[in-house]
């Protein structure tokens, strides 16, 4: 569970690009599910979200056949797809209240497919690859109706297909120290040739409030699902014809000791009819461990796991065995370029700094806050406001959340 507390602060080329943006609260995740084994090889998840518009839906649901000569683990269904850092690693354990502006923009994330993982013996080394459908709705869907490499159309409706490979080395582990000092590097690839050959390249500014603006059923005031009104894309392409697109990734990761550095990098190439536009994009981040804890790391998936403070937070009244939990601080800087040739959805650059307490392995407080600063008129474009010298929008934020997870 995780929930949120939000505040903007616009100035008028921000205002008149996006509109004024709404303070709010809300429930950012709410999710329940069930992970076992059917026996001794075979592992199932399956968990739905509450806590957002459109919900209930499924997030992870999935099953897999491990102990597979050559390949590790095979898995079918709905899961993260194996591309990036970010994107791997639980939302639970992110030092920020959200994941970097390259995250949306540019990853494969949740999808409906098949796909293999496995790590070296020594656990110095991960691999994984999947095929899956793109374009699928919240609930696993997919409608395409697939044309061939002739451009006739085939009898068979297919969705659109994606493909991600990513590859992880660990050529530093401290086994002194538990792993508090360790190196992580890594190269990911993301291909998607698109349902209808269309796609939109957009990014929030890395934090988000939003509310269900339902409409009314009969007499009982019940309200209903419907628009959905929050924070807006900050950058956004529209909607783009394209025949297909190649993401790739690199990945950083150093922690020594209460100290850690994260960094990524991606370059978009969009392939169209008659060109092919290149879209960059990194963020690099610094946290430090006022409490001396360090960032955890689960060799076998490559990620990013759960941080164990050294002393969870107590308070009793005879002043006996008092613990304060961990406290970190933290700072990133994103930028994301999604102007090239005939795509001009703007660029975005964040700074976001902020303070996290983990009063036990399981429960934790978040305070962010974001600047983030855009050259954007919007999608189509609007006229800049009379007399304005930029059309650069400057929005400050401040975040809170509560998280419990069990």
């Amino acid at each position: 569970m995780q929930a949120d507390l939000g505040f903007f602060n616009q100035d008028a080329n921000s205002q008149h690009t996006y509109g004024r943006i709404a303070n709010g609260a809300d429930f950012r995740r709410a999710r329940l599910g069930v992970k076992g084994a059917l026996m001794d090889t075979v592992n199932y998840t399956w968990q739905m979200d509450f806590g957002f518009f459109g919900r209930p839906t499924f997030t992870d649901v999935w099953v897999e056949q491990t102990q597979i000569p050559y390949l590790g683990n095979v898995r079918v269904g709905q899961w993260k797809q194996p591309f990036s850092l970010e994107v791997v690693s639980s939302y639970r354990y992110t030092t920020f209240m959200e994941r970097s502006s390259l995250f949306q923009a540019f990853t494969a994330f949740r999808h409906l497919g098949v796909g293999f993982y496995n790590n070296a013996e020594d656990l110095s080394a991960t691999w994984a690859g999947s095929v899956f459908v793109s374009g699928n709705d919240q609930y696993g869907g997919t409608l395409f109706d697939f044309e061939n490499a002739a451009g006739l159309r085939s009898n068979i409706n297919m969705g659109g297909v994606g493909t991600t490979e990513r590859l992880t080395w660990i050529p530093y582990w401290d086994d002194s120290t538990k792993g508090a000092n360790y190196l992580h590097l890594g190269a990911g690839h993301f291909f998607n040739a698109p349902p209808g050959h269309t796609v939109s390249f957009r990014s929030i500014p890395e934090f988000y409030i939003g509310q269900n603006a339902p409409g009314v059923l009969g007499t009982s005031g019940q309200s209903a699902p419907g628009i959905f009104n929050g924070t807006p894309f900050f950058v956004n392409t529209g909607t783009k014809s394209v025949t297909c697109y190649n993401v790739l990734g690199t990945e950083l990761l150093w922690v020594e000791g209460p100290l850690s550095l994260q960094s990524e990098a991606m370059v978009n190439f969009v392939t169209q009819e008659s060109t092919t536009a290149t879209l960059p994009g990194v963020y690099s981040q610094i946290g430090y461990f006022l409490t001396g804890e360090h960032r955890p790391y689960d060799r076998k998936a490559g990620a990013i796991d759960r941080v164990i403070p050294k002393k969870n937070f107590s308070f009793r009244k005879d002043g006996c065995n008092p613990g304060m939990g961990a406290w970190e601080i933290a700072g990133r800087f994103s930028y994301l370029d999604l102007n090239d040739k005939a795509i001009q959805g703007g660029t975005i650059t964040d700074y976001t700094a902020g303070l996290n307490w983990y009063l036990n392995p399981n429960v934790k407080f978040v305070v962010n806050y974001i600047h983030s600063s855009t050259n954007y008129a919007g999608v189509g474009g609007l006229a800049p406001l009379p007399g304005a010298i930029s059309r650069r929008n400057e929005t400050d934020m401040v975040g809170a959340r509560c998280q419990m997870d069990f």
